[in-house]
Order: C-alpha cells, then structure tokens, then sequence
C-alpha cells in the first residue's frame, strides 16, 4: 500500500494528474506494478541464466583462454608497429633530431634560469603573480608552496619540474590554441579531428612515452614533447566550444557594422570566449603535471624522478616528501589557472571586502576588525603602484611624442593601465641587481630546511610492526585476493573468448545498438588477435573488483554527505585534493602501509577512482526535490524508506554517471599499477618500454583503451534510457 500510494503521488506531482482519475489511477498503477515486476523477473533470470553458463564454461575450461593460434599468427600488429617504427627512424630521423635540438636548447635555458636564479627572485616570481590573480589567500599559499620545496630539499627537482611544465604547456596552448580556432571556424576540420582527440584523450598517458623515447631520445625534449600531444586535446575544445558558444546576436551586430570575419574572430569571439579557452589552459596544466611525473621513465628530471628512486628503495619519507611537493604544486598551479577564468566578484558598496578570510564571514564584528588592516595595506599598495606606473608611462608617452603622438598615447594607456605587473617587474628588477652587485642571495638557505621524511618514515616503521595493524592489513589484502580478486581473474581467464565476447556484443546491441554492437566485436576480436585476451581479462577483473569497492565505500559517504552540509563541505576539499593529485603519487600510501602486489595495485586504483562515485552520489541525491521526500514521509515512510525507494531510483542516473567515471578513471590507473606489483595490460605495458618494443606496449595500450570505450559507451547508453524513463 505505502508503495503503491507514493507512486501514484509522485505521478500526480510530476504529471498535475487530477484527483477524479484515483480510481482509474491506481488501479493502472497496480498494472504497471505488476508488469515491471515480471519484466525485472525476467532480466534478472536472462543474467542468472547467462552467469550460470559463464560459470560452468569457466569450470569446465582447463586453463585460460587463448584465442586461436592461427588468427594471432596472422594478426601481426606488434610486427607491423615495430616495422613501421623502424622505417620512420631510417628515413625521418634526422628531422626529429632537428625539432628535438631546438626544444632541448629552449629547455636547458628556461631551466638554468630557474636553477642559477636567487631563490628570492623565484619566491617573487610565484608569489606575485599568484597575489594578483588570486588575491592575498593564493599568493600566501604560493609562499608556503615555495617554501616547502626548499625546506624538504626538493628546490632543484621541483624547479626543474616547473621548466618541464612550463615548456610543455606553452607549447601546448600556443598549437591547441591555433587548432582550436581553426576547428571552430570549419565543421569539416572539426570532424576530422574529433575522432583524433577522443583516441588522444583515452590513450593512456604511459603509451605516450613511446613514440617520444625512440624518435627523440632521453631528456627533457621526448617528455616535453610527449607531455604536449597528451595535454592539448582540452584547450582544442574549449577553444572551439568557447568561440562556437559566442550569441549569435553578438556576431549579427558586428557584422551590420561592417566587420569581416578576421575582425569578428579577434575583436568579438575570441575576447568573449577567454573563460572558457582558460578553463582549457587549467586543464592542460594539470594533464601536462600529470604526465610530467611520469617522464623520469624517459629520463627526464624533476620530482617524479625522486618519487621513483624513493619507491624503488622503499623510503616512505622520502616517497612523500616529493608526493606532497606535487600535490601543493599542482593545487598552486590549478588554482592559480581557475582564478583567470572565475568573473571577478562585485560586492556592494557598503559591505567590506575581505582579503584573506572567507567573504561570508563579513556579518561578524571580529572579522571586520581583522580585515581592516589589511584593507588599509591593499590601499596603500594599490596607490603606490599606480603611482609608478603611471609615471613609467607619462615617461614613455613623453619620449615618444616627440616622434609620433598618436603612437605615445596608445603606449601610455597601454603601461598605466598595467599597475600591477610594472611594479613586479621593477620588484624582479631589483631583486637581480641586489643579488648582482650587493648582496649574494644564492638558492635556498640551508639553515631553513625542515625535513619530515625522518618523522614518516618512524611512524609509518612503528605502524608495519604494530600486531593490529599488521593483523588489519593482512586479513584485507587476504580478504581482497582471495575473495574478490583471484576468484574473479580464474573466472574471467577461463570463460571461452567466444562467450564473453559474445555477452559483450549483446550488451551493446541491447543498450546502444545494432552499429555499436558490431563495433564492439571488431574491437574485441583486435584485443584477442593481439594475443593479449587473458592479459586485458585480469586487467578486467583489476578494474572490476576496484569498481565495487569504490562502490562499497563511495556510495555510504555519499549518503552521508547529502544528508549533513558540514560533512560534506569537509569531504569536498579532501576530494578536490585527491583529484588533484596525479596518479603516479597514489602509490605512495599504499606502498607505505600494504607493501606491494596485486592487491595494492587494487587498494590503489581504489583511492584514485573513488572520488567520482561519492561526488556524484551526493549530487543525485540532494538534486532530488524535497517535495517527493515530504511526500514519502506523509505516508510514514521512514529515513531508510524514502532513501530506498524515493531518491535512489531517481538518482540512478547519477549513479550511473559516477560508475562510467570510476571505470574510466580505474582503467587509467592500470598504467602505473605495475609498479607496486600490478599485472595485467598495464604490466605489459611496461615491459614493451623496457624491452624497447613499441608495438607490444601499443598493443596493450590500445588494449586498455578499447576496454574502457566499450564499457564507457555501454553505461552510458544505459544512463540515457534512465533518464528517458524517469522523465529527466
């Protein structure tokens, strides 16, 4: 009855049904009840059915499967790749010599700049940049960034880290940015390189290092350059999106006034397109991180390098002292680049605006007190730096009058309107001729170091030899090897190739369609005929048991999080953070308290992966309308009741949605699993690169790849028939 009465309300409340139809009303809602019953009663015998013969095929099955000898003989891709590479090194070579001298020579200058500069010269560098696009909270976050790189003696890595990024994403933006426009100005062009930027975006990042090894070398020049076609495909889009977004009244309006289409590209669309090409730019900074840890695999320097040599040693202090220097450089950088793109905000005239506590705290007596200073500092540093700038520019104006007026006005307004950037320069200025002619500044004082690796490593000691915490950890590796892990990799290795295949392509014709289900063959059939069936099977079975729990543990703080604000406003920044982070860093806790193996790599892809699914279950819950929770309540449902049966079906395509983004983002992490004991396609991945053969390593990319586009399409096709169905 509770049932069948809060269907029909919530029907009337979505559809303003009329109370005269209750009767017919109700009477259609049992029909409808008792139709989907038998409907669920059916698809879940249809999947009992096909998982009793999977099991009976797998048991059946002597060992793993392999698809036929005589198609992988014929199918040589790894030959072909190999081939090809060889023929591109003979006759190409010399002009990836070329491209990579040039990069090289840019990189060594940018990152002797760096190194030879006086500390105090990068601290201003960082801070006063970061001061003026995001206020005084980012620029004093800058300052403890920069001074917990020198403290843990991680100056020179982390500067030689921002060299490599900053080469990277200059290059980066400055191409995406020229393809960007042209893809926004031409549907054809976009359509060729949509297809392009998808295969860019869900190759894993590992895969890159590949190509850049054997056609450029070791250094900093293959990273720089493997680092730059893995981070563009986001300002390509953003660029495009933002210039198509433009209202088309906008560009009406500039046309009647005679512009042509250079005039509308640069003076209305592209300025009016900046927040999004920006959020483009933030996307690429944090990619081109990403992929820059993981280019001390090629040679290349910085704090991925120290991160590497402390797992190989197994020093956890080490390991997170260059972890942390990447989490702070990379929220540093990510917010600086967001602070561009956020609209300025504008307060009213009478209300104090607040520089370094929250704004929402104007109400109280105290903190205006606090602020007061502070306003009275910005004042006065506001005045003096308009003051110099705009005497540096009536200097130039006055200079170059005499040569061209018109010219010298243009220039003045140019220089005053600059009144922050001129002073830091004069600021950078005196810096170098202080440390030149005065005082030696030289690089990070030593007597300010204050090293925690000691303090970690103790405490992480004392816990390993802890008999609860060994007891903890033993019993869940054990519990997730032995119940979850291995029970799954012996099913999933051992079902016949031809059944799985063929539940995957039933899937695909069933959620998306005829077309995509002969895809998913083709794609599957390349996967076996590479020879690396059972290896994308464990990799299977790794991502599927992460998923779950991811699940486990991701839905109930979900629940929680909906339920009660100041929960999740805490879990919101531990969130942010931990997608922040680059992946290559998850490893350090878990190697620290679990050691390594199989079962790490899993616990480790759990903690990267689980920030979707907790988000998006929030979300979908506290987007449902409190009118069908009243609802369910005026009926005497309970707490339990209502969450069951009223907002988790309707947040089922949230769910869904966080699902499809714990898969994908659990598949990227089988790239770098294989260093703490990962198996799968991930592993040989890393034995192609360590072999020197790029076409096993593509394969097993592409192998990884292909996985996640079939399960990606698949969840959602089916979120969309959620959707459909719920009236979303």
């Amino acid at each position: 009855t509770y049932n069948l009465l809060l269907t029909y309300t919530i029907f009337c409340f979505k559809s303003k049904f009329n109370y005269s139809n209750f009767i017919n009303m109700s009477s259609s809602t049992e029909i409808l009840g008792k139709s989907n019953q038998s409907k669920n009663l059916i698809t879940y015998s249809i999947i009992g059915i096909v998982f009793l013969i999977a099991f009976w095929l797998s048991s059946q099955s002597e060992g793993p499967s392999k698809f036929p000898k005589f198609v992988t003989d014929e199918f040589t891709f790894t030959a072909w790749v190999n081939e090809g590479e060889d023929f591109l090194k003979k006759n190409y070579r010399w002009i990836t010599k070329i491209i990579a001298g040039y990069i090289k020579a840019s990189y060594y200058f940018v990152e002797d700049f760096l190194l030879e500069s006086p500390w105090l010269l990068i601290t201003a560098i960082i801070f006063l940049p970061c001061m003026i696009a995001g206020g005084l909270r980012l620029g004093l976050y800058s300052l403890f960034v920069v001074y917990f790189w020198g403290a843990t003696g991680m100056w020179e890595p982390s500067l030689q880290t921002v060299a490599l990024m900053g080469l990277s994403v200059l290059l980066c933006v400055f191409f995406g940015f020229i393809l960007g426009v042209f893809c926004s100005q031409s549907d054809r062009f976009e359509n060729f390189m949509k297809p392009v930027l998808d295969t860019m975006q869900v190759m894993p990042a590992f895969v890159y290092l590949f190509p850049a090894l054997f056609f450029f070398g070791i250094g900093g020049a293959p990273a720089i350059l493997a680092t730059m076609i893995y981070a563009m495909p986001p300002i390509i889009r953003l660029t495009n999106t933002g210039i198509r977004q433009v209202p088309a009244q906008t560009i009406e309006s500039a046309t009647s006034f005679g512009s042509n289409k250079l005039q509308l590209l640069f003076k209305i669309k592209i300025p009016l397109s900046l927040p999004s090409i920006m959020m483009g730019i933030n996307q690429v900074i944090m990619m081109a991180l990403a992929l820059v840890v993981l280019a001390c695999f090629i040679g290349a320097e910085g704090i991925g390098g120290q991160v590497w040599q402390a797992i190989r040693r197994l020093d956890v202090g080490w390991a997170m002292e260059g972890g942390l220097c990447i989490l702070f450089m990379a929220i540093m950088f990510d917010r600086f680049s967001m602070a561009f793109s956020k609209d300025k905000e504008r307060l009213p005239s009478d209300v104090q605006k607040f520089y370094l506590l929250p704004q929402s705290w104007a109400k109280h007596q105290i903190a205006r007190l606090i602020e007061k200073p502070l306003s009275i500092t910005h004042d006065i540093m506001k005045y003096i730096c308009l003051f110099i700038t705009n005497l540096i520019a009536y200097v130039f104006k006055s200079l170059i009058s005499i040569f061209n007026k018109i010219s010298a006005e243009d220039i003045g307004d140019f220089i005053s309107k600059r009144y922050y950037i001129i002073p830091s320069f004069i600021v950078f200025l005196l810096i170098i001729l202080v440390d030149a002619y005065f005082i030696k500044i030289g690089s990070f004082p030593e007597e300010w170091r204050l090293s925690i690796r000691q303090p970690i490593t103790n405490a992480v000691e004392s816990l390993t030899v802890n008999p609860g915490f060994i007891s903890f950890t033993k019993g869940l590796r054990a519990f997730v090897y032995l119940n979850l892990l291995r029970p799954l990799d012996v099913f999933l290795t051992h079902i016949p190739w031809w059944y799985t295949m063929a539940v995957f392509v039933a899937l695909g014709y069933i959620t998306v369609g005829i077309r995509f289900a002969i895809i998913t063959a083709l794609l599957l059939s390349f996967i076996g005929a590479c020879g690396i069936w059972s290896h994308s099977m464990i990799t299977l079975s790794s991502v599927l048991v992460s998923v779950a729990l991811c699940f486990v543990i991701g839905v109930p703080l979900g629940i929680i999080a909906s339920y009660n604000e100041r929960f999740r406003n805490i879990q919101n920044v531990v969130l942010d953070a931990m997608q922040t982070l680059p992946y290559f860093c998850y490893l350090i806790p878990v190697l620290m308290f679990f050691g390594g193996g199989i079962v790490s790599a899993v616990l480790a892809t759990v903690i990267y992966a689980i920030p979707p699914i907790i988000r998006l279950t929030s979300l979908g819950l506290t987007q449902v309308s409190g009118t069908y929770s009243e609802v369910s309540r005026s009926f005497g449902g309970t707490l339990i009741q209502t969450l069951n049966k009223v907002k988790f079906p309707l947040a089922v395509p949230s769910l869904v949605i966080g699902f499809n983004q714990t898969v994908i983002m659990a598949f990227a992490m089988q790239i770098v699993t294989p260093l703490i004991g990962g198996k799968g396609l991930g592993l040989e991945v890393f034995n192609g690169l360590a072999r020197s053969d790029t076409g096993r390593g593509l394969a097993a990319g592409i192998g990884i790849v292909l996985l996640a586009i079939i399960i990606d399409r698949i969840t959602l096709a089916w979120t969309k028939k959620q959707r459909q169905a719920l009236g979303l």
